[in-house]
Order: C-alpha cells, then structure tokens, then sequence
C-alpha cells in the first residue's frame, strides 16, 4: 500500500504508510490538548482506519515537543452549563473511547515527550507503547480538579503494582524507564531511533493473521466491564462540573498551584 492522506482534519493528521494508519494528534501550540475537536476527530480517524482492510495496524503520536497534555482545561473550564458538560462527556469523550477500546486492530503509541492526563491514558489503553528516553506520564487529571477516569478503570489489566493509584492520587509524572518498569511502555529509545523501533514493531505485526489479532482483542477486551466504563464516564461529568474544577482549572490559568484544602 502505497503512502496516501486519507483523511483531512483540522486537529489529526492521517495518513497510511505500508499498511499502517498513523494518527498525528495536531495542536502542537497547545502541547496536543485533548479539545473537542480532538475527541471528534481522533474517533472518526480510527472509525476510519478499523473499517479499511488493507491496514494492519493504527499509530497515534504527537506533532511538537508533546505527546498530548491531557483534557484541553481551558476550553473544559469554559463550557457555560451542566448541559455543555454533559454533551462534552457523553456525545464526544465515551464515543472516543468506546471506538478506542472496541478497535480490533493493533494500537501503538508512539510517545515523545509528556504524556499527561487523558494522553497517558491514550498510552495506557494502547496496544503496545515505544516512548522516548525523555518521555514523561503522569495520571494528572486531579491536579486540576478532574480525572483520569480511564486509568481508573482499566489500568489494572496494565500496570503492575500499586503505582497505577499511586499516579492517580499524587498526579506526579514518571519517567519513561519508571513507565515501562510499571508496565505502561514496553520500548524505550532514544528520540532518533523512536521510529525505527515503531517500524520494527509494526513489521512483526504483518506477520500475525489479521483475525488472530482480532480474536485476541475481543477476548482481551472482555476483561472489562461496560459498568466500570459507564461509571467512569459519570465520575469524570463530576468531577469536571465540580466547585473543585473550577479551583483547579483556574489556577491551571494562573499556573499556580491550586488550594483545595483551604
């Protein structure tokens, strides 16, 4: 398969390589902050991708000096009532992830930096992750008031340990070599050699039979329930209507620290 662009989006970049999809998460000047348009377009890029048969694997990576930030929480902070939320949540954020996670084709995340919030979670949810030497991640959302409601869900089908609730409750970023110690990356390399491990990955990929690898997502997938998603959803529309949102989200603005015990 020949490279072509088949998709032209405003936030995604998509375009097929021998074979593969590639999403280029595009907002660079926001460090790839998950906005609407982002959920939006990410969801439609991989509705995309898993329909066309020719393509074995989707690979999601960052434009700029970052993986993505996490929540864009200026523009989540700016929504005007419960109803804006509730669609935000509900019409944008669950339709991503349900697409994210019913996905029969192999994902990798293929990370260059911070990876923060809902980007980590990206990476967490992926198939398989090569990151960086100086790649960070961290579980932030409840720095700012939110969550990171995914981790929450599914980071125990991951993660190794009791750093998955450690990272959520302190919000504290680790390093790439801490992240594949604790089961959130299998691959770390050096920047200039970051794509030639994906390509490595993605070569042995061809090599597995696409209803194989099809098969063994659906039964991967069965590990998590629809309740532990349906609550994680409704926890994550709390929490980002919350007195404590717009604390956090303020002081996320002014780039201080927020006071939520005062």
């Amino acid at each position: 398969m020949q490279e072509h662009n088949l998709l032209s989006h405003k936030n995604v970049e998509y375009e097929v390589q021998d074979h593969a999809a590639w999403l280029t998460m595009s907002r660079p000047e926001a460090l790839n902050a998950l906005s609407k348009g982002m959920f939006r377009e990410l969801e439609a890029s991989l509705r995309s991708a898993s329909k066309e048969r020719g393509i074995s694997s989707i690979v999601i990576k960052g434009e700029g000096r970052a993986f993505s930030a996490g929540l864009d929480v200026k523009e989540v902070s700016g929504f005007a009532s419960r109803r804006e939320a509730r669609e935000f949540v509900y019409n944008l954020v669950e339709p991503f992830w349900k697409r994210f996670l019913g996905c029969e084709k192999p994902i990798i995340s293929m990370v260059d930096g911070p990876a923060y919030g809902a980007g980590a979670e990206i990476a967490l949810a992926s198939d398989l992750v090569a990151a960086s030497t100086g790649s960070t991640f961290a579980f932030s959302g409840g720095r700012v008031g939110a969550l990171c409601c995914i981790s929450a869900a599914l980071g125990q089908f991951t993660m190794t340990g009791r750093k998955l609730v450690e990272m959520n409750l302190t919000g504290a970023p680790i390093s790439a070599e801490e992240a594949r110690s604790h089961g959130i990356v299998n691959y770390v390399e050096e920047t200039t050699h970051l794509r030639e491990r994906v390509d490595r990955i993605l070569n042995e990929i061809r090599n597995v039979s696409p209803i194989s690898n099809a098969s063994f997502k659906r039964i991967h997938r069965g590990l998590f329930t629809t309740r532990a998603l349906d609550l994680a959803h409704r926890e994550l529309f709390r929490t980002i209507t919350s007195a404590d949102f717009e604390k956090g989200a303020a002081a996320f603005r002014e780039k201080i620290h927020p006071k939520y015990y005062d």
